[in-house]
């Protein structure tokens, strides 16, 4: 009887130290990076750099260990990363990326891949550059790749840059989408209501461009943040999607509390708000 009372508490022990290793499992990434330089060669000068000019591509990048996202998460990602429907795999990606001539080619021009060296011609080229670099956030339940490129061509104006937001749900491998916290129905609405009325977005305000200044709502974007005590869902808007290009990326913070008055919130955006708790105390009193 002894024997089997501990083999029974043996066992229970066995099951309690497994389920707390996988409620603990870690949202294993990894770091991937590499570059390509090359020498575009024309005919004619490229004004301002002569006829010669650099063209560089390049990643650092945190991705997911694999099986860590569902299929359906990581071909997303890809795409969200790399801006790239074609390919499949993360490899493919990169190696189109890190080729990429930025059209030189079809304007006629010859492209060469350059060997960097410290006294190699790349230390007095103009670099017509492209730099994608992500990093993952892990807070609870939720991971958060924040994805930011930058690309600057020899000539133009200026560069442009995005900050994009990809969120994970670390138990099932599958990224929430904000539709999966709320009705979005009315989001715009609610969005156009804490530009007006929360001071924490009082530099939005002024920014906007006229038509949105003047609208009773903003476009729900698709990149949103979910901060890392679950109270605020900040939106993000791209460059020149509500503002000019001098405002650069334009963030709206919406707390959890202030926006459940406002829409609707699903199951899973209560249980990551704690909204049900909230809602208790509030019958309560």
């Amino acid at each position: 009887m002894k024997k089997i009372v501990n083999y029974a508490l043996a066992a229970s022990l066995l099951f309690v130290a497994c389920h707390q290793k996988e409620s603990q499992r870690e949202f294993a990434v990894k770091q991937l990076q590499d570059r390509r330089c090359f020498v575009v060669l024309g005919n004619e000068p490229f004004s301002p750099a002569g006829n010669v000019i650099g063209l560089e591509n390049s990643y650092t990048l945190a991705w997911p260990e694999e099986g860590v996202l569902t299929p359906e998460a990581e071909r997303e990602l890809l795409i969200r990363c790399f801006g790239d429907s074609l390919s499949t795999t993360f490899s493919e990606a990169a190696d189109r990326l890190l080729y990429l001539t930025w059209g030189y080619e079809d304007e006629g021009m010859e492209i060469q891949l350059l060997e960097l060296k410290t006294d190699s011609i790349a230390d007095t080229l103009q670099y017509t550059y492209g730099h994608l670099e992500s990093t993952c956030e892990v807070n609870g339940r939720v991971a958060t790749f924040i994805i930011k490129d930058e690309i600057s061509v020899v000539g133009a104006a200026h560069g442009t840059y995005s900050a994009q937001y990809v969120n994970v749900d670390t138990e099932k491998g599958s990224i929430i989408h904000i539709e999966d916290l709320m009705d979005t129905t009315h989001l715009g609405e609610a969005i156009r209501l804490a530009v007006s009325d929360l001071d924490v977005n009082e530099e939005v305000r002024g920014c906007l461009f006229d038509e949105f200044a003047e609208a009773d709502r903003l476009p729900v974007p698709m990149d949103y943040l979910i901060d890392s005590t679950f109270s605020t869902i900040t939106v993000v808007y791209q460059l020149y999607e509500v503002a000019p290009y001098a405002c650069g990326i334009q963030s709206v913070v919406l707390p959890a509390y202030w926006l459940a008055k406002h829409v609707p919130f699903t199951a899973l955006g209560k249980e990551l708000f704690d909204l049900t708790k909230a809602e208790a105390v509030a019958v309560a009193e």
